[in-house]
């Protein structure tokens, strides 16, 4: 990630790949490599907005933790 950032310290190819997310209907990993980004850092700037689960973003952790629950059933 480059120093790109602007108004309150947001950077904005993270930014640019989150409206991208948010307003199309482009994937996470498809906005994120689109704008110069990782994956993991659009699912951080998401996470850090408290929007992850707007968005339905499940960290690594989650989704064990899913397929754990849902085995013992």
């Amino acid at each position: 990630m480059g120093d790109n950032r602007v108004g309150d310290g947001v950077d904005e190819d993270v930014a640019t790949a989150f409206g991208t997310f948010a307003l199309t209907d482009t994937s996470l990993h498809e906005a994120a490599r689109a704008n110069g980004v990782t994956r993991w850092e659009l699912e951080d700037a998401i996470e850090e907005a408290g929007l992850s689960e707007t968005f339905d973003i499940e960290r690594e952790g989650d989704v064990r933790e899913t397929i754990d629950e849902l085995l013992d059933d």
